[in-house]
């Protein structure tokens, strides 16, 4: 036992002489080239104006490096830090002693000779950072300022990956990350080499930084405050959420950056492709490795659910296919880890991003193969297709997510004329895909779920705005179901109102979609929320001077919510719902209602009553007139605006930045007020926003075979014709193969009660097999058999269909036995 004890204790001695061998030598090392004549041609200090204490501080430490009083682990950092630092801040040194200097602090922290635990070690670490920071470059040649900012860049991932990096302030680590940015803009010029290692450091900082988010746990002022001075991560834990957050409203500033182009003599500003791509990368990363965390820091996921999506919408439309794709690869990560909170964000990106993109026919055929790509990966998920059925076509306030999906595939991968492109080519293999996760998730031996009738008639009057939690698994299957019947039913009564008003009302009774007598919040939800309907008429009813029509703007008027938002952002989403009408009496109405509700929801007091508002709307409608017709030759300027609307705030000024605020966004950009279909704009986001607030949050679930079949319905007959018209004009064996198994798939799902769908899926096969031609002899059928492979395939494919699912078989009997 002693001898072991003596064996530890000459290999502890051994170690520290290690260590005391090595400060030895950088110590020496560093007044050597502080020593050392300046070669550069720039004018650096002489040697005798530099700065005696750095000199007296070396050799200080020479002189106790190898008489310590105590273990290296337990010795205050500091004390053999400073020197080395000192130089690193110098304003009178060399490049060359700067960088040597760098060398060192970064050894010292790799061989680890203090830890998290070793007295003084949270100063010590933070002071070094404040080193690296403040580091004093002399201005030299561009070799030796490359190869300091290469030993910056090393030496910031040193101290992140120390022991000790866990004692970091929140400052501390913004401001590394910042000067690691500082480099990557410095290095533009400076050779590729050194570029890419700056990128890979900041991509390293990100890594470390969010790969402890899921370890941080929520603080108790991160759930009740927003206040930006408290310090998540807590001085005596280091650093935690505040950073992050921090860094990550930064990494989304960045996808805002952008370049000036001059083009003929005039300069335009362009998103920096360069630094978007940059960022994605970044914010992606960090995504990846906070996963499920994110959701338990409110902060974070408040800026992810509203500041990142919207940059992400924004820009989908408008970049470039390799931008486009990482942000397609950046909403799927936050959709694996935040679906449950982003419903309303998930559901815009698929509306006003990929459906816009992949069906757009001026687009780029590589942008359109990015958004069908994105599209499909999508559709990958294993419970995708079901959940956005759920959470999106089943809900009458929702865009029919799915079956946009559905019929997009089916539309791109249909063939006109000629060989089949590569989009037609990756759009019919997505729709494949989709067709056999239903096919495989309703078609399981072990499903003993019925089926279910088919189409769900609906028996009783139910509010059809009204959502419920889908906790009861007995029963959330037939809630959605009857939603969805609503969906369809409220489409159809749409139509007969855009015809006929009266018959459109009378349908609404009769399908039971409202009360009798009507509830006029059931028809404000029609009107707001029904596709296609006439704007025109929207306008007109809520303008007329009924007490019941009244009713019904009022309950209109409050499905929106207009928290957050000036006056004409709200006024420009009430007005792209529907046409003002003509008459000023209508017109009155209207803007009487808006202006009572939206002075009701504003959480400050800006507005001294209700009467400002409609005073203010009014003069803003009047201004969009002014400054957009073309016949007004002379245009209200911006202080006759703020003169026109004096004293009109219960006798008193509005502030004149406000007014100013508002005369600007009306002149850069009119009121949509003809009910137009608008872009993703600022105030329609600031909308979608207030809506999360009292939305049912994305629901996760599972398949059932009722829905499977009711999904498949949605898409069936252009599923079939898709697939018939692919497996008419593909000439590759695979794509042939691939159309027969998808076919068998559309059967294993319509045995299920789409009996319709499944005799146009033998017919149409039928008419491949040649056996239906009435003129052809015998010999002419076999020799089309052994030269054509689609003859031979379609009729196995029958045949095979007729064994499995007979029983299912209705009208395309008749046509099986003529092929026989």
């Amino acid at each position: 036992m002693e001898n072991h004890d003596k064996k530890q204790a000459i290999k502890l001695k051994r170690k520290e002489l290690g260590l005391s061998c090595m400060l030895n030598t950088e110590v020496g090392t560093v007044l050597a080239v502080i020593r050392r004549p300046s070669e550069t041609v720039f004018g650096a200090a002489p040697d005798d104006s530099i700065d005696p204490s750095l000199l007296q501080s070396l050799k200080s430490l020479r002189a106790l490096i190898f008489n310590p009083q105590q273990e290296w682990r337990t010795i205050d950092p500091s004390i053999y830090l400073s020197p080395f630092l000192d130089v690193i801040q110098s304003d009178f040194v060399q490049a060359s002693a700067t960088r040597v200097a760098l060398s060192a602090t970064l050894k010292i922290l790799k061989l680890g000779v203090f830890d998290e635990k070793t007295p003084g070690a949270k100063d010590a670490i933070n002071t070094v950072v404040n080193a690296i920071t403040t580091c004093r470059l002399e201005k030299t040649d561009p070799v030796s300022e490359g190869a300091v900012m290469m030993n910056i860049l090393q030496l910031l991932t040193g101290v992140m990956n120390h022991r000790a990096s866990m004692l970091l302030s929140d400052q501390a680590v913004c401001t590394i990350v910042n000067t690691c940015f500082q480099v990557v803009q410095q290095s533009t010029n400076r050779g590729d080499l050194l570029q890419r290692n700056a990128r890979y450091t900041m991509h390293e900082l990100i890594h470390i930084i969010f790969s402890r988010l899921p370890e941080v746990e929520m603080s108790h002022e991160d759930e009740e405050t927003d206040n930006e001075d408290v310090d998540d991560g807590g001085l005596d834990f280091g650093y935690g959420m505040r950073c992050a957050v921090d860094i990550f409203h930064f990494l989304c500033s960045l996808l805002n950056v952008v370049e000036v182009v001059e083009t003929e003599g005039s300069t335009v500003q362009t998103a920096d492709e360069d630094v978007q791509l940059f960022a994605l990368v970044l914010i992606n990363t960090a995504i990846e490795l906070s996963g499920d965390g994110i959701g338990t820091h409110s902060k974070l996921l408040r800026m992810m659910k509203d500041d990142l999506f919207h940059h992400l919408v924004h820009y989908g439309t408008c970049s470039s296919p390799v931008v486009f794709s990482m942000i397609c690869s950046t909403v799927l990560n936050m959709y694996h880890f935040l679906r449950r909170y982003i419903r309303l964000q998930l559901e815009s990106f698929f509306a006003f991003v990929l459906f816009r993109v992949a069906g757009a026919p001026g687009a780029t055929t590589q942008l359109q193969e990015v958004a069908l790509e994105g599209i499909i990966n999508f559709c990958r998920q294993p419970t995708f297709i079901v959940e956005v059925y759920v959470n999106y076509d089943c809900d009458p306030f929702c865009h029919n997510v799915f079956e946009e999906i559905g019929k997009l595939l089916c539309k791109q991968s249909f063939p006109v004329g000629g060989p089949l492109s590569s989009l037609q080519i990756q759009a019919f293999e997505g729709l494949v895909v989709m067709i056999h996760n239903i096919a495989d998730s309703i078609d399981k031996e072990n499903d003993t779920s019925p089926s279910g009738p088919y189409p769900v008639e609906i028996t009783e009057y139910t509010p059809f705005w009204e959502d419920e939690a889908k906790e009861d698994s007995e029963i959330w299957v037939g809630f959605v179901r009857l939603r969805k019947a609503q969906k369809k039913k409220i489409l159809i009564a749409g139509h007969h109102y855009n015809r006929d008003e009266k018959k459109g009302m009378e349908y609404l009774k009769l399908t039971k979609l409202v009360s009798d007598p009507p509830d006029p919040k059931a028809l404000a939800f029609f009107f707001r929320y029904t596709p296609g309907l006439d704007k025109m008429l929207i306008g007109d009813y809520l303008g007329d001077p009924d007490e019941f029509h009244i009713e019904v703007l009022r309950e209109y008027t409050e499905t929106f919510g207009f928290a957050g938002m000036n006056l004409d952002s709200g006024l420009r989403t009430f007005l792209e719902t529907f046409r003002l009408p003509g008459e000023s009496q209508k017109i009155e109405r209207i803007l009487e209602v808006f202006s009572e509700n939206f002075y009701e929801q504003q959480p400050t007091d800006i507005f001294a009553n209700k009467d400002t508002v409609l005073i203010l709307c009014y003069s803003l409608i009047m201004l969009n007139t002014d400054q957009h017709n073309p016949q007004v030759k002379k245009k209200m300027t911006e202080d006759e605006f703020i003169r026109n609307n004096r004293a009109i705030n219960g006798g008193k000024d509005l502030p004149r930045e406000y007014l100013s605020e508002l005369f600007h966004s009306i002149s850069h950009n009119a009121f949509t007020t003809f009910g137009l279909q608008v872009e993703m704009n600022p105030s329609k986001w600031i909308e979608l926003m207030n809506r999360t607030k009292t939305v049912q949050p994305y629901f996760l679930c599972e398949f059932d075979r009722r829905l499977g079949r009711d999904m498949f319905a949605c898409i069936a007959g252009p599923s079939v014709a898709a697939l018939s018209a692919v497996f008419e004009h593909a000439e590759e064996e695979e794509l042939l193969h691939e159309c027969i198994e998808g076919m068998f798939s559309v059967a294993r799902v319509a045995q299920y009660g789409l009996e319709d769908t499944l005799d146009e899926l033998l017919a149409t096969l039928s008419k491949f097999t040649t056996l239906l031609n009435p003129y052809a002899s015998a010999e002419e059928t076999l020799f089309a058999f052994s030269k054509d492979l689609k003859p031979r395939m379609a009729t196995l494919a029958v045949f095979t269909i007729a064994n499995n699912f007979g029983e299912s078989i209705r009208g395309a009997g008749g046509t099986l036995l003529n092929a026989c």
